[in-house]
């Protein structure tokens, strides 16, 4: 027995996913591949896993305390996206989702990334906010929309939901504020993790408990890192093809 990350107890440890299964289940191809780019700093790599990450982390019971989260946030993934709320042509608003258990879901997947030893979350170093947000989801205590904001961008590719890669989660600094960046089936997840409130326009876009959550549409282009990133490794062979 070991020590289990979450609750902090010493239990036999579940091989947990960082990312959960269910991301993965509309990317795999026929062979049971899925295409996920890692090394954007450096240019760029396509590989063709069968399988998404596991690791050593938590002990079964608190496994079902974040499977809690997952199963609410499934349907953002495997439903059709949302008309576009009335007066535009960008955000949606999917009013089945709950603020709590919607931001801690994302939340874990911080957290988890962050005391991941695999090498495609090694870009995700939370510091002591790694155990203020462990307190968190143990607590089931989302916070509000401010603490640890967590923005929903749909990605698009000439118009249509893009939903066929994983990125690995890098970070960038907006006005001095880290924000961590994750894309999964289809959406790609900003995560600010400051001791200030993010920049405008953020906070209007961010998951908050006063109004549906939203999602705003963004074309694959707009999106520099994924945009350099994506059009250097498709230069090359992918990993993984024969």
């Amino acid at each position: 027995m070991t020590i289990c990350h979450l609750c902090l107890n010493e239990a036999h440890l579940c091989r947990s996913h960082i990312i959960p299964e269910f991301l993965y289940s509309s990317l795999y191809d026929k062979d049971h591949r899925f295409i996920e780019l890692s090394e954007i700093a450096e240019g760029g790599k396509l590989t063709k896993p069968q399988k998404g990450h596991r690791e050593k982390l938590l002990c079964e019971r608190c496994e079902s305390r974040i499977n809690q989260f997952e199963k609410h946030a499934r349907r953002l993934f495997v439903d059709p996206l949302p008309p576009c709320m009335e007066g535009s042509q960008r955000f949606r608003a999917h009013p089945r989702l709950d603020y709590t258990l919607s931001k801690l879901f994302f939340l874990s997947i911080l957290w988890r990334a962050s005391v991941s030893s695999l090498d495609m979350f090694r870009h995700v170093r939370l510091g002591r906010h790694e155990d203020i947000i462990r307190r968190m989801i143990l607590s089931r205590d989302p916070r509000d929309t401010e603490t640890y904001s967590v923005v929903l961008f749909a990605l698009k590719f000439d118009g249509d939901h893009f939903r066929d890669f994983m990125v690995e989660p890098t970070y960038m600094r907006v006005e001095g504020r880290r924000c961590y960046r994750f894309v999964m089936a289809g959406f790609v997840v900003l995560i600010f993790v400051a001791s200030l409130p993010p920049p405008q326009p953020y906070p209007r876009l961010a998951l908050s408990p006063t109004s549906p959550i939203k999602s705003f549409d963004s074309e694959l282009q707009e999106f520099k890192f994924l945009r350099v990133g994506w059009d250097a490794a498709a230069a090359v062979k992918i990993d993984g093809d024969p």
